[in-house]
């Protein structure tokens, strides 16, 4: 099977080039998303070149060290599976585990910016939806980049309204001047425009694609079973009748058979299986021979010192203690450092664990498989998970017990099936959820069950936010951070502010 995204740099370039997009930042007068020229979007070729970038700036906005993937960990690092390196140059990233950050944190603005930007270059498309009428090619293949085009519109208003909470509703090319008129919709409003576009995407993308890294019908069911996740917790607090929304769309896809779990966790981590493998329902899939700025993060990111790496994310101490001795941890959490820093596999017997590493933390071992890059590389050829069959499991059995007041048969099937995957025939096998429990209980073993399955996929933060659950999280890392104490921890520190430079621009915001 092919992947999309070894074209994005191709598509990016033709549509700079043209003049389509351009800028900095999502509100600064010469970064204006400007009409296309009168004979653009003429054949198929203009418009799949106009719909790469949209991915290119989410993922990674035209740098390997930007976008969703390059500075999305840094907003993510609230949450008790992932921290970075004290006392170094990582104050950007230690702000938001400190529940402290800056109007001027570059993380901060470089995920705005990529977000924003993607959803201009997804207005440029549809806003020519008369023009690409006119394309000569086959009605059906029309509707389904246009689905696709709002699936990943909805996908960047899904993350701006999770971070920011209330944000500017831009669907629409607009010209400098239209920058400071912008006004925030409230985040009721946020969701229903997202769930506008994941709708009417729902109605016409494939059940499957012939490049794999494009949204299929399943992938915008999964983003819609998670938006009815997240209207139902904080700060919509929808409830009940929302939780019953998410636990009918994820069933849809369960009942679809077209997905599954792999028998072994390890596959969906290893580069020589991600084309293969059939539990990804949405990820971006790099191509770091391509184009090095649009190859994974993680690779030197994730590696400490002794490994030549940049320890910019770690994995929480706490975290690491607690993490069951399961199937899926070794493939989880990198607890033995093995190689030198030329990346060279050292004898056995100078292996040593985490507690004797330079930075003295447990390190990600879901994104370790490089895929051909060089060690020395910034990036490689790791994808970047955004929904697996597992999230579609646990959103069900989650949303399921809440809706009903009790755990069905069906939630506990669900549950059970990741369950099963992680600790039969493992020495933990005994954790396994047994039937007869209540409402509560099986809802707090889901909610771990999520931690463990998705650590580190930039999920966990919002999990324990739309469950309120962030203060309690925290209680226990005094080890991470010494000097802060967790019980300050408030509502008001679940959404970050608004990047400065936009402010400046239209003080409205």
């Amino acid at each position: 099977m092919k992947r999309f995204i070894n074209k994005l740099n191709i598509g990016f370039g033709l549509v700079i080039s043209l003049g389509l997009l351009g800028g900095c930042n999502f509100l600064e007068e010469e970064d204006a998303y400007l009409l296309s020229p009168d004979n653009y979007f003429s054949t198929q070729q203009e418009l799949d070149a106009a719909i790469y970038p949209i991915y290119t700036y989410i993922y990674k906005d035209n740098s390997r060290l930007s976008g969703l993937s390059g500075r999305g960990w840094g907003l993510n690092c609230g949450a008790d599976d992932i921290t970075s390196t004290r006392g170094l140059n990582k104050q950007r990233l230690l702000e938001f585990d400190d529940f402290e950050v800056s109007t001027e944190n570059n993380d901060l603005e470089m995920v705005w910016k990529a977000l924003y930007r993607g959803i201009g270059a997804a207005n440029n498309v549809l806003n020519n939806l008369d023009r690409i009428q006119e394309i000569p090619m086959s009605d059906e293949l029309k509707e389904d980049r246009i689905a696709e085009v709002r699936f990943m519109r909805a996908f960047a208003y899904f993350n701006l309204v999770r971070y920011w909470g209330e944000v500017p509703i831009v669907k629409e090319l607009m010209n400098g001047g239209d920058a400071q008129n912008v006004t925030k919709s409230s985040v009721e409003e946020v969701y229903e425009f997202i769930l506008a576009d994941a709708l009417e995407a729902e109605k016409t993308l494939p059940a499957t694609q012939a490049e794999k890294g494009r949204p299929t019908l399943g992938a915008v069911k999964t983003l819609i079973s998670y938006v009815y996740l997240h209207m139902a917790g904080w700060p919509l607090e929808k409830g009940a009748e929302y939780y019953q929304k998410a636990a009918v769309k994820a069933k849809e896809v369960i009942d679809a058979g077209n997905y599954q779990l792999e028998n072994n966790f390890s596959t969906l981590w290893t580069y020589e299986d991600r084309l293969s493998e059939s539990e990804h329902i949405f990820a971006f899939y790099t191509d770091f021979a391509s184009n090095r700025n649009y190859g994974s993060f993680g690779n030197k990111a994730f590696r400490g010192k002794d490994e030549g790496g940049w320890r910019e994310v770690l994995v929480e101490k706490e975290f690491a203690r607690n993490y069951p001795n399961d199937n899926r941890k070794e493939w989880t959490i990198y607890e033995t450092i093995k190689y030198d820093k030329k990346g060279n596999l050292m004898p056995e017997s100078k292996w040593f664990s985490w507690e004797n590493s330079v930075e003295a933390h447990p390190f990600i071992a879901k994104f370790r498989d490089i895929g051909g890059a060089t060690w020395k590389e910034a990036t490689s050829n790791c994808l970047f998970p955004i929904f697996r069959y597992a999230d579609v499991l646990l959103i069900y059995a989650e949303a399921a017990n809440l809706a009903e007041g009790s755990p069905s048969a069906e939630a506990y099937a669900a549950l059970w099936e990741v369950q099963d995957r992680a600790y039969l025939g493992s020495e933990v096998e005994s954790q396994k959820l047994a039937a007869g429990a209540g409402k509560e209980e099986f809802d707090a073993v889901v909610l771990q069950e999520r931690a463990w399955e998705f650590a580190f996929e930039m999920k966990r933060w919002h999990d324990l936010v739309r469950r309120k659950m962030v203060k309690e999280a925290n209680m226990n890392h005094a080890d991470e951070r010494s000097d802060f104490d967790p019980s300050t921890i408030t509502e008001d520190k679940y959404l970050f502010p608004i990047p400065a430079r936009d402010i400046l621009i239209n003080p409205d915001l």
